[in-house]
């Protein structure tokens, strides 16, 4: 499925060359449908999922876990250009199956490599399933603080999946680069996406921030609000409680955020 000619068109008025190859709904409601509550086989599933898509998994192993950092990288034309990192956490806590919280911004990881390889990119893609976020984003921080000042440098946006699918996409506004915050806006006015701002420091954190205090822009999308939040770290959070076409909706619009992000 290619993207609506319709969206095309309006990003191009911004200047912006847009091209993704999206996979249908059944797939990507499929893939998240595989959650399991044991860590191995999540980190097995995203393996397969990777290495299925035509990409080779790295791991790094994390201080303090028994699981690593797992990602996937989309090469670009041009090394000099820089990079787009996408992240997710596949760890979760005992109560619930951990499907929003956050096994749907992770298992959507190798959907966007997907998504996007179908044509060349400039920019370097890194997919990151981090490890240990509950433990206090353990997984996160040792991906940062192993990365050298030119890999710092290099990032030039940090795209973290947190929460997905329970209300239309949002984003974390208050913490959000303004650059970023910008090509958002422009891409869910292309798609029709009402706009939504909810900051959620108050109450949780994610893996963004270990990027935001290293200087990396970063934009957080999630699904979180003070109605939802209640079904995160409860017998709540499983799949049912998570809406297919919403669920679709984030994943068309981040993979067309992450072309456009490309073509700027």
């Amino acid at each position: 499925m290619r993207i609506a000619w319709g969206v095309v068109c309006a990003l191009a008025a911004h200047g912006a060359g847009v091209e993704i190859t999206l996979l249908q709904p059944p797939v990507i409601q499929e893939r998240l449908e595989l959650v399991s509550k044991k860590l191995p086989e999540r980190r097995a599933t995203l393996e397969k999922l990777f290495t299925d898509a035509g990409c080779e998994v790295a791991t790094q192993p994390v201080r303090g876990s028994k699981e690593p950092n797992l990602s996937c990288t989309l090469k670009g034309a041009d090394p000099d250009t820089g990079v787009i990192l996408v992240g997710g956490h596949f760890d979760l806590i005992t109560a619930g199956m951990g499907a929003i919280d956050d096994w749907s911004g992770s298992v959507m990881l190798p959907s966007l490599y997907e998504s996007l390889k179908s044509v060349p990119r400039r920019h370097d893609f890194v997919f990151v399933a981090f490890a240990a976020e509950e433990a206090g984003l353990v997984g996160s921080r040792e991906y940062v603080n192993k990365l050298s000042p030119p890999q710092r440098k290099a990032i030039h946006a940090m795209v973290n999946l947190e929460c997905l699918g329970l209300e239309e996409p949002k984003v974390w506004g208050s913490r959000a680069d303004p650059k970023l915050l910008e090509s958002y806006a422009r891409v869910i006015s292309a798609l029709h996406i009402p706009p939504a701002v909810v900051n959620v420091e108050k109450v949780g954190d994610d893996d963004a921030h270990s990027f935001h205090d290293a200087g990396i822009p970063t934009l957080t999308i999630h699904s979180i609000t003070p109605q939802t939040f209640p079904l995160l770290h409860s017998s709540k959070d499983k799949v049912s409680a998570i809406k297919p076409e919403a669920y679709y909706t984030t994943y068309k619009m981040v993979a067309t955020l992450l072309a456009y992000l490309d073509s700027l």
